[in-house]
């Protein structure tokens, strides 16, 4: 049985479906009936093959052969075959030169049965890459078979690079001025700072609070339980937290949320704020998901910092090991004195300045622990300690420290695929406390295709909903990470689904347009603002990069478009894509790649098509390209799949 290809939708939401999934379901293709059994007889037989004739007279070979390169319609032409294999590339009058057609050139060139050429049929790597390429066509006919254009979107994304290349990671020329400056900012910064800056800082009180008031549901768990009038809305984001902070100083002994959400307080916490939201009437069920969605988000944002205070409430009650530390990271003397979670702090600032980390299974650790001990070592000598009083206080720490903590338990170390998995999760849980964005992103993501009959997404569990919402990420766009999500390179094509299922469902330009806004600025303010702030310190490096010279010693942007345009479809693409009218087909070729010049600059900002595979430029051109042919209905056009037979393949 052959595997069919899945295209839930057209345009460009089933286009970033099948993009999302292609590994899936290619590899579940090629593992299925005829084309599985073509591929392994292939890889059999084709090192017994010495000559163009051994491969002509075996039509299951040949078969295979001439698919890969997109000749399956030559396959009875055994002479004009023949003629390409035995002549190969080498002399200018060879066939497969004068053809016109890339095609026919790889084609020679993968056998190498021509004159001077050694025959590739026993490398088995050259074969495999044969193979691959039979599969890789075999695959994108199968999609045809279920929409035209998506056939032709992959043809023309694998050709651009075969014909280019793979996209150069290092290339900023297809950047804006501020992305080069951001980029460049940051390169720099790393190679000041070293590739190992990633040492987390300690979170301020005032940085918790202000990750607080930027979730609805934080917000509304924390009016309710601090009693915080509905007039406070209308205050400025520093008046507002510090209004939060009094309260909570007045009611829980503390504004430190590390302190009142601790695992020995955060009880009381919450029962709080259900007596609260009960005295004011509110609905129950609606009171217990509040409740459970801002114990998980708070969960998360405190609870390295939690962890880590109790670390060092434990140092600072052991005396050897206060007074150890006292020297080693040279803490104010009136540390003993200071509020509990004041101290933690400055203990744990100083940690970091001294010791590269603030947690104490880290540096005393088997592999840091010296490094701990000398640095006690180098300020106790300036502090005019003596030998035998410092040898003392040494030989005290060390066992303490190798007793307590010399175990391997870092806070942030253990299961890292838990780690990454928890602040995935908080991710979501922090975008269902959300006004506008759960909105966004259930029709996005097309929540209730994954329910059952009669059931209603809002009614299921927090669990249940966090489940559907990463599944469905993964099905649809390849991850659950928000922040990948919510970047540059993904926003649009989450965007793209929202606005087609939203407009399939009946929903009003407005509030597409409405909510989308919504959406993107709380996502935005949510995952992507430490990314997008522009620091002043590289203003300089922007005006820098406005006077960079983007020439390169590569192949002129004119040569390119004719390579392009030796290509029949690779043209129609183009034309298509970017919106050209069909009679730029009918132009002088000179007069043709200045209009397709002019037109890519505009809509893509570069006239280079090498530079059309780098960043998102292609997923842009092909989304391009897909939506112009819904509109355009390409019937009085040119028939896509008779193109994609056109199309360089290899």
């Amino acid at each position: 049985m052959t595997f069919t290809p899945l295209i839930p939708s057209s345009g460009v939401a089933g286009w970033n479906f099948l993009q999302s999934t292609y590994d899936r379901q290619y590899d579940a293709f090629v593992q299925s009936g005829k084309l599985k059994n073509d591929s392994e007889y292939f890889a059999e037989n084709i090192g017994e093959v010495t000559s163009s004739e051994d491969l002509l007279n075996d039509r299951r070979l040949l078969q295979v052969a001439v698919k890969a390169f997109g000749l399956e319609e030559e396959i009875n032409y055994r002479a004009l075959l023949q003629r390409a294999l035995n002549e190969g590339t080498s002399a200018s009058d060879a066939l497969a030169n004068t053809m016109n057609d890339e095609r026919y050139v790889e084609f020679s060139n993968a056998f190498g049965f021509g004159p001077g050429q050694s025959p590739m049929t026993s490398d088995s790597k050259a074969m495999q890459a044969v193979i691959d390429k039979f599969q890789s066509a075999s695959f994108e006919e199968a999609v045809g078979e279920v929409d035209e254009t998506m056939r032709t979107a992959l043809f023309a994304k694998r050709a651009m690079i075969e014909v280019f290349g793979e996209p150069d990671e290092d290339d900023v020329s297809q950047l804006s001025v501020r992305e080069r400056a951001l980029r460049e900012f940051d390169l720099a910064m790393k190679e000041i700072n070293g590739k190992d800056d990633d040492v987390p800082g300690v979170t301020s009180v005032e940085d918790q609070w202000e990750d607080i008031i930027e979730r609805d549901t934080l917000r509304e768990f924390f009016d309710t339980t601090l009693r915080i009038s509905a007039g406070a809305a209308g205050l400025e984001d520093d008046e507002r937290i510090q209004l939060y902070r009094e309260r909570a100083q007045i009611i829980f002994g503390t504004d430190d949320p590390t302190v009142f959400f601790s695992a020995e307080n955060k009880d009381t916490i919450i029962s709080a704020f259900k007596t609260r939201a009960t005295v004011n009437g509110d609905d129950a069920a609606e009171t217990a998901k509040t409740a459970e969605l801002s114990e998980h988000i708070l969960d998360q944002m405190i609870s390295r910092d939690a962890a880590l205070n109790e670390e060092w409430d434990f140092i600072s009650r052991q005396e050897p090991l206060a007074e150890f530390m006292k020297t080693a990271l040279e803490l104010p003397d009136d540390i003993a004195t200071r509020e509990t979670s004041e101290a933690m702090r400055i203990y744990r600032e100083k940690a970091i300045e001294a010791f590269g980390t603030d947690d104490p299974n880290v540096f005393a650790s088997a592999a840091n622990l010296d490094a701990t001990l000398e640095v006690y070592r180098e300020n106790a000598t300036n502090a005019g300690l003596s030998s035998s009083e410092i040898s003392s206080n040494l030989r005290t720490a060390e066992t303490i420290l190798k007793f307590s903590y010399n175990q391997g338990d870092a806070i942030d170390g253990g299961d890292a695929d838990a780690a990454a998995t928890a602040e995935i999760d908080a991710g979501w849980y922090s975008v269902m406390g959300q006004t506008g964005v759960p909105r966004f992103l259930n029709t996005a993501l097309d929540v209730s295709s994954a329910l059952a009959p009669g059931e209603i997404f809002s009614d299921l569990t927090i669990d249940e909903q966090l489940t559907i919402y990463k599944d469905k990420a993964v099905e649809l766009f390849g991850t659950a990470d928000l922040k990948e999500l919510t970047g540059p390179y993904q926003i649009g094509a989450v965007n793209d689904a929202y606005r087609t299922n939203a407009e399939a469902a009946g929903e009003s330009e407005f509030f597409i347009t409405y909510y989308s806004d919504i959406a993107e600025r709380e996502l935005n303010t949510l995952f992507q603002s430490d990314d997008t702030d522009a620091e002043k310190a590289f203003e300089e490096a922007l005006e820098e990069l406005r006077t960079m010279n983007d020439e390169d010693n590569g192949p002129s942007a004119n040569s390119q478009w004719f390579t392009i345009m030796g290509q029949q479809a690779m043209t129609d693409f183009m034309q298509v894509a970017l919106g050209l009218p069909k009679e730029v087909g009918q132009m002088d070729i000179d007069q043709a790649v200045e209009v397709y010049k002019r037109k890519a600059q505009q809509v893509l900002g570069t006239d280079k098509p090498s530079e059309f595979i780098s960043g998102d430029k292609m997923d842009e051109l092909v989304n391009m390209y897909l939506t112009r042919s819904q509109m355009n209905n390409l019937s009085s056009g040119y028939s896509s799949g008779s193109a994609a037979l056109m199309m360089l393949r290899g």
